[in-house]
Order: structure tokens, then C-alpha cells, then sequence
């Protein structure tokens, strides 16, 4: 706990209140399909241009691997503390902190590299904001813009487990003029935090047949920016179709057989409509590529079984984390039945192979 005193001292007294400078990107690397054993894990920076002080919090879990030590960059002049505390969670926290003379770095640059002991399993590598706990100044000690957390602190992960890193968009939370999707609201239990969109399920088929499933997820969240990480067995390591489901969305399909021989697989939905199987997808204004909305009620159809619910729920103004709200703005309006009714008009349907 010293080090996090020293650091919560250090700005109380030198942080300012301006936040016109945005900080730097952080990112946290991830090693999937890791043996055991002692693992160096680089902190890297993008836009470090400037910078007095900075205060960074990791979250981490002590049942899948240990810390050692944390070897600072030697541009890092000036005063440096690293320590490794228990969470409230039963997590770890590795608390980073430094102050000195204004740094530039170039882009890619390993602030500091994290050295653990890997016990097996999955851990995430989670940046912990509470405001102060991630965060940079400038060279007069002006704190940073650096919301909303999820675009500027990047989580990481370690496991024993492949990793399959998709990108997708939502054509019901799809902002095609913020190039990135807004955020599922209303109430609990629906996502409505921080980078978060809403979440989904994906489920990993046999080339041949397509009927057989081999893996299934649980919920896994989609950022707002189109990226989602599923954790799949390492014994899969043939060609695989990737199929995506939302809650009322479209189910849509990778367009082949995807390889998944490597311990990190990934597979782009956004770029081109042929990514999809049979191209079913929906073009949004800025040429990017969206999974069909308003299958409401998930029969692989968006119709009047879809219409009815949507119609209902606005006649009452229903409000929250429900379905029927397809464009995620927390209240069933006529902007949901816009989207169901272009697409039951278009005959939007499931293509599977």
C-alpha cells in the first residue's frame, strides 16, 4: 500500500485540472495458448508526447499467474514506484507511478515490461479507473482527457486457451457518422458501460456438416468499436465456420471455413460484404459492413412476428434493456420500427451454409 499512498500524494499536490491534451493510448499485451512458466508482458504507449506523470492500476488474477517484477523504460527519469497490492475482489492490482521532465516516446514504445510467474488458466489484464488510478499529465502537471476509459486504456489477457478476435458492427447501434456503434442502454442487467456496445454468443461450427457445433460461448461483450474476444479450446485446430448471434440481430456466418491452426484467430465482418456467408449484411453510410437488425424474436427472420412486438412495445413506450429496442437507446420508439420494417420489407433472413 506505500507505493499507492506515495503516488495518491504525489497528485493530490501536482495535478492540475486541465484536460485539453488527450493522454496517450496504453495497451496491455495478450498471450494466448501459453504454457507455464515466467512470461515478460509489455505495457506500450501510442501518443506519448509530453508527458510529466503518470499513475497506471492493473488488475490481474493471482490464480493464473504471479508477479515479479516490473522493468521500467530507462527514459523514465525521475521518480518511479511499482507494487503489486491485493483487490477488494481477491485480485491483484500492480500499481505504476512516475513523475519527472516532459518525455516523448515513439509510438509502440514499452513503458514498462511486466515479468510474471504463469500458473496456467485465463487472466484477464484489466486497466482499473477510478478516476486517478489511470492517469497522465502533461509537463506542467495538467491532468489528461482520457475518456471514455475504453479508448485509451487497452485490456490485455493471458491464457492457456486460443484466442478468436472478431470485428463485427451492429446495424441497430451502428453510428455510421462516429464510425463505431453506441452503447446498448437501460437497465440492469443490460451493458450500458463504458466501451461496451451489448453482448453476444458465438458459436464455432463444423465445416462439414454445419449442423454440428463444436463450441459454444457464453456472453461475450462487443466493444464499441466492433471487437470481441472469445477464448476457444486449443484442440481446435481445423477449418471452422464462425457464427455470430444478438439478441435481435441477424445470425450471421463467416463466409468459409475459417483456420483456426494458430493460437490467436482472426476474422474481420466489417470490411467487405463477402466476409459474411452469401454477403448477408447490411452497408452503412460510411461503406462500412453491419449484421442485419430486428430479428426480435430470434427465428431467423425479420417479418411481422418482429413488427408485432416492436409496435406493442412503442404503443406503451416501454423503456430499458429489451429487445424490442433495436436501436439501443433505452426507449421503443419509432426509430426501432423504422429498422424492422425496411428490413421485413427487404425480406432480411438467416443465410446458413
Amino acid at each position: 500500500m506505500l507505493y499507492r499512498w506515495i503516488l495518491a500524494c504525489f497528485l493530490l499536490v501536482l495535478i492540475g485540472t486541465g484536460k485539453a491534451q488527450n493522454a496517450p493510448i496504453t495497451s496491455i499485451a495478450d498471450y494466448s495458448n501459453q504454457l507455464p512458466g515466467e512470461i515478460f508482458v509489455p505495457v506500450t504507449v501510442t501518443g506519448f508526447n509530453s508527458i510529466g506523470a503518470g499513475s497506471l492500476t492493473l488488475e490481474y488474477d493471482p490464480s493464473a499467474m504471479t508477479f515479479i517484477e516490473g522493468i521500467k523504460n530507462p527514459a523514465l527519469t525521475g521518480f518511479f514506484a511499482i507494487g503489486d497490492n491485493p483487490a477488494p475482489s481477491g485480485m491483484r492490482r500492480i500499481v505504476i507511478g512516475w513523475f519527472g521532465n516532459a518525455l516523448n516516446l515513439p509510438d509502440g514504445s514499452t513503458l514498462v515490461n511486466l515479468k510474471f510467474n504463469f500458473l496456467g488458466g485465463t487472466t484477464n489484464l484489466t486497466w482499473f479507473d477510478d478516476g486517478s488510478s489511470c492517469e497522465y499529465t502533461d509537463a506542467e502537471f495538467n491532468s489528461l482527457n482520457d475518456s471514455p476509459t475504453a479508448l485509451y486504456y487497452k485490456n490485455g489477457i493471458v491464457t492457456d486457451n486460443k484466442c478468436l478476435n472478431l470485428e463485427f458492427y451492429l446495424e441497430g447501434l451502428y453510428d455510421p457518422t462516429a464510425h463505431r456503434m453506441n452503447s446498448a442502454v437501460g437497465s440492469i442487467p443490460g451493458p450500458g458501460f463504458d466501451g461496451i456496445a451489448d453482448s453476444v454468443q458465438v458459436e464455432i461450427h463444423q465445416a462439414s456438416p454445419y449442423s454440428t457445433v463444436l463450441f459454444t460461448s457464453g456472453k461475450i461483450e462487443l466493444s464499441m468499436q466492433g471487437h470481441a474476444r472469445v477464448l476457444v479450446p486449443p484442440s481446435l485446430n481445423d477449418n471452422y465456420y464462425i457464427t455470430v448471434k444478438h439478441r435481435n440481430s441477424i445470425t450471421t456466418v463467416s463466409s468459409i471455413p475459417v483456420s483456426f491452426s494458430g493460437a490467436e484467430i482472426s476474422y474481420n465482418f466489417t470490411d467487405m460484404a463477402s466476409k459474411a456467408y452469401l454477403s448477408n449484411m447490411i452497408q452503412m453510410a460510411d461503406g462500412k459492413w453491419a449484421f442485419y437488425a430486428g430479428d426480435v424474436n430470434q427465428d431467423g427472420a425479420v417479418d411481422t412476428a418482429d413488427l408485432s412486438p416492436v409496435d406493442n412495445d412503442a404503443s406503451i413506450f416501454a423503456s430499458g434493456y429489451i429487445d424490442t429496442d433495436v436501436n439501443g437507446d433505452g426507449i421503443v420508439d419509432t426509430g426501432d420500427m423504422t429498422i424492422v420494417d425496411n428490413n421485413s420489407a427487404n425480406f432480411v433472413s438467416a443465410a446458413n451454409p
